[in-house]
């Protein structure tokens, strides 16, 4: 399992690739409070997925990590998964070009 830390918006980010669970539950990649978790080797996370689960990152830092995840919660069982809110808006930003420090942590990622 490869992984990483790195700061993003003064931030402790930690990055894991390969992650076992994840890819018995069909799952590509989930962030989780300060863990952003891939199910793939790091050279194969596209950057569209790094950056979709960095904006989940940054929605926990926005809204509180307690209010992110039961907001979630809600919104997923309110709406689905696929028209859940932040759902809706880490697709949007998706392919958003990288910062310079998001894209350096997606480097160093794959390097280790």
């Amino acid at each position: 399992m490869r992984a990483g830390i790195c700061t993003l918006k003064c931030k402790v980010v930690h990055i894991r690739c390969e992650v076992a669970w994840l890819s018995k539950a069909g799952v590509r990649g989930i962030c989780l409070g300060p863990f952003i978790l891939f199910s793939m080797p790091a050279e194969e996370v596209p950057q569209y997925l790094f950056r979709h689960e960095l904006e989940h990152h940054y929605q926990q830092l926005r809204d509180g990590r307690v209010w992110f995840h039961l907001k979630y919660i809600y919104w997923s069982l309110r709406h689905g998964y696929t028209n859940n809110p932040y759902e809706v808006e880490a697709r949007a930003k998706a392919n958003n070009p990288l910062t310079t420090s998001e894209e350096q942590a997606l480097w160093k990622l794959r390097e280790n």
